[in-house]
């Protein structure tokens, strides 16, 4: 064959395999390809939204993903093929090209490039280097559970979980915390999920750089957020698994302390809240419900500070009163040493190399640790978590799991080191529990308190906390950092220890504190009071009223709030979302760390300051009503002082919206009736607007799968001096009101009502001296209402 031959024929051949790729491509949305340098880049298309991209040299393999759980969808995209490089173009307005010579990945939306992939993947020293190129002026959030800054721009961010007991505010410890997550979201509208869960360091530099101890190649998966974070958020839970709804009474008030020591005196707690004439919901029992520190690992009640669990419990349960009781890691060699004894001969405990059990010194002295990575001890633990739950436990603590001690000289049952699978621990313990009542108690919601884990850890119905807190301002002030930056991870209801945790015992309280702490603890997922000493409310007798109106006030929002949980378990959404969340941008909405949007109706605006009686709010573009004062509204975007007295939690309402209310007495959330509400109403000038209200039988863990749900819809037309109102309903599920009572509030009304006519019958209204208007009527299923409100 001459030379001229032997060129068409390889360059016959290489079209031949390039229209293959092309076609295989088109089919699948996976595009797979080999650089000049024998590295294998391979791009795949798990839906319009999420790109996989793996990257490896000859020799290398990519182990199974560590954190996805979404399976791939069907590939509506198109792939084209230009030279070197092959484009793949997704519906979405994602695009990703492939450079074969390089391997290098390029992310597009439309003709603007997101981030760049040059394929370089380095080795050393034991670390594995991803790098990436994102486009300038991005700001980053996200990266788990972390509350030095909301903007992560320039940090390194250590990917090993940690405990930080009694932390504050500038604390450089708390940029790592008890949950990481290798994610990192841009609120130009992308984010990406390392998988991974070895320990590594995210460094946020111009190039952003993944380093980490895996001992296999890092997958990536490119997180694609047509309408901006809110988008991202969605599609990251998709992609890791999105949290169930939560039982309805853990979105009650919940008390917790260190601890309650007998069954005297944890019912008297419950009694003193009840005769005080606080709702209570749940009661946490720490350590001293298996007898004393020394007996971690018993797992079994101690019969002489509990007399009688099983009838203590029964009885918590007639009075509405969910008891949760703790579990950690370790196995005491004092007070737990038959446990450790019976778990160490079946080699269920921890081990070093050489195969010999890894003991670990923890606060309360030498103990073994369970080995969550062998199936014998999740075998073991389940069975005991089953006992306990089945003799009246409504709920499980798991306490330590970072986990808080974990000696490198430890080998998992896995085979993985302790640094390779330190993350992933909570995530597994979780998971035992999460399995337990899926197969033993397929019809009871679950709540696990868990301070561990990593991504993907909200799908084993995992409610987290900001661990061991400082009871001091310092203490406070980066919980909403905390709760954004962790409900952009997936997090959706991290909570903290209202009051604070670590007292000091030269000023251990802090009326005015506990107080503020209260006011952002009724705006955030769970509302649990937890503290060494003096946690519960009535602690505090000279705020009493001011105390218990505000936990009343958290009952009363209980069907907006469920309502955010239903966007949680459907959308991924955060029940805590940054100003920016629904695509607003620019400064400072981007970088806010003392406000946030509960939902996307309300924003909060804590005050974090002792003393201060007010403080200065920024407002979003449009227009916002003052809860507290609704005859006021804002123009925004702006900033203004807002004046806070101790009685006041700054609230704005966007207007338009709808805030329904459950206004009537609870003594817990069994007295909660979904064919009573009060609807209040925030309009100002023009303005359309729609709201969704969530119904179910708010016990049933299959009523999403089954469709077994109901979505009351209120949309609003307000101009020209008339205001008309929309209700209608759709769905159905059992035990759903055939009518219900709807009470209409509209605050600070400016305008003089003539006429209030439903489905054009005119009705009585009233205004009141404070110009609120309202009116009642009655919905019936299947009847949609049209109100009609007309001003002189």
């Amino acid at each position: 064959m001459d030379k001229h031959s032997k060129l068409t024929a390889i360059m016959l051949t290489a079209v031949t395999a390039l229209s293959a790729l092309s076609s295989s491509a088109a089919e699948t949305g996976i595009i797979t390809s080999t650089s000049s340098d024998g590295k294998t880049v391979v791009v795949n298309a798990l839906n319009d939204y999420i790109i996989k991209v793996s990257n490896f040299m000859p020799g290398e393999s990519v182990r199974e993903s560590v954190s996805a759980v979404m399976e791939k969808q069907p590939f509506n995209g198109t792939v084209s093929t230009t030279g070197q490089n092959t484009t793949m173009t997704l519906p979405s307005g994602l695009s990703v090209t492939v450079d074969r010579n390089s391997a290098g990945v390029t992310f597009f939306n439309g003709d603007n490039r997101m981030l760049y992939d040059d394929g370089t993947r380095n080795s050393s020293q034991g670390m594995k280097t991803l790098s990436l190129i994102p486009v300038e002026g991005g700001i980053y959030y996200g990266a788990g559970e972390r509350g030095h800054s909301l903007k992560l721009n320039g940090d390194t961010l250590v990917m090993y979980n940690r405990q930080n007991y009694g932390y504050t505010e500038g604390d450089p410890r708390i940029n790592q915390m008890n949950i990481c997550v290798p994610l990192f979201v841009s609120n130009t509208g992308y984010g990406i999920l390392f998988d991974d869960y070895a320990a590594a360091r995210l460094i946020m530099g111009d190039t952003i750089k993944y380093e980490t101890e895996s001992r296999k190649p890092v997958s990536y998966y490119f997180i694609y957020g047509k309408e901006g974070i809110a988008d991202v958020t969605s599609q990251y839970t998709l992609l890791t698994g999105r949290q169930e709804l939560p039982p309805f009474w853990s979105l009650g008030y919940i008390t917790s302390k260190y601890g309650y020591k007998t069954q005297e005196e944890t019912c008297g707690v419950i009694d003193t809240l009840k005769r005080e004439g606080y709702p209570v919901d749940g009661i946490v029992l720490d350590l001293y419900w298996y007898g004393k520190e020394t007996d971690m690992g018993r797992l079994e009640w101690n019969r002489e500070q509990w007399g009688d669990h099983k009838k203590m419990l029964a009885g918590l349960k007639d009075k509405g009163v969910n008891t949760v009781i703790i579990s950690q890691p370790y196995i005491n060699k004092i007070g737990a040493i038959d446990n450790y004894n019976m778990l160490a001969e079946k080699g269920m405990l921890t081990k070093n190399v050489a195969g010999d059990i890894n003991d670990v010194t923890t606060w309360v002295g030498e103990a073994g640790m369970f080995d969550v990575a062998n199936p014998d001890t999740r075998r073991w633990l389940r069975e005991r978590y089953r006992s306990l739950t089945n003799e009246g436990v409504g709920g499980w603590w798991g306490d330590l799991g970072e986990p808080e001690v974990h000696p490198e000289t430890i080998v998992h049952h896995n085979g993985e080191t302790a640094r390779e699978y330190h993350n992933q621990y909570g995530n597994v313990w979780s998971s035992i529990i999460y399995d337990l009542f899926k197969d033993e108690y397929p019809d009871t919601r679950l709540m696990t308190l868990m301070r561990g884990g990593t991504a993907g850890l909200q799908r084993y119905s995992v409610f987290p906390w900001s661990t061991d807190v400082s009871r001091s301002w310092g203490g406070l002030q980066p919980q909403v950092k905390i709760m954004l930056n962790s409900g952009l991870s997936g997090l959706g209801y991290m909570s903290h220890d209202v009051g604070g945790f670590a007292i000091d015992e030269q000023n251990p309280t802090d009326p005015e504190l506990y107080v503020r702490w209260l006011q952002l603890g009724v705006f955030s997922p769970i509302l649990r009071t937890h503290a060494q000493k003096y946690a519960e409310p009535y602690k505090y007798p000279e705020y009493s009223q001011l105390l218990r109106d505000l936990i009343k006030m958290r009952y009363r929002w209980l069907p907006y709030n469920y309502t955010l949980a239903y966007e949680n378990a459907t959308k991924g959404y955060p029940l805590v979302r940054p100003v920016n969340f629904d695509g607003i941008t620019g400064t400072p909405a981007d970088t806010i760390t003392d406000e946030f949007m509960w939902g996307s109706e309300v924003l909060v605006a804590p005050v974090l300051q002792q003393g201060a009686v007010n403080r200065n709010v920024y407002i979003p573009e449009g227009k916002w009503i003052d809860w507290n004062n609704p005859e006021v509204d804002y123009q925004g975007p702006a900033e203004f002082s807002y004046n806070a007295p101790l009685e006041t939690i700054p609230l704005l309402i966007r207007n338009g919206a709808f805030i329904p209310q459950a206004d009537y007495a609870m003594e817990n959330t069994g007295d909660y009736n979904p064919a009573a509400y009060t609807i209040l109403y925030f309009p100002r000038g023009e303005v359309k607007s729609r709201y969704v209200l969530f119904e179910d039988d708010r016990s049933s863990t299959s009523s999403l799968d089954r469709g077994e749900y109901a979505l009351m819809t209120f949309t609003s037309d307000a101009a020209d001096g008339k205001i008309t109102i929309g209700v209608d309903l759709s769905g159905y599920y059992p035990g759903m009101p055939a009518q219900r009572d709807l009470s209409f509030v509209l605050p600070g009304i400016c305008s003089k009502v003539s006429e209030v006519s439903v489905n054009g019958v005119t009705i009585p209204f009233e205004v009141t001296t404070k110009k609120d208007l309202k009116f009642s009527t009655k919905f019936f299923n299947g009847k949609p209402l049209k109100i009609e409100i007309l001003a002189k």
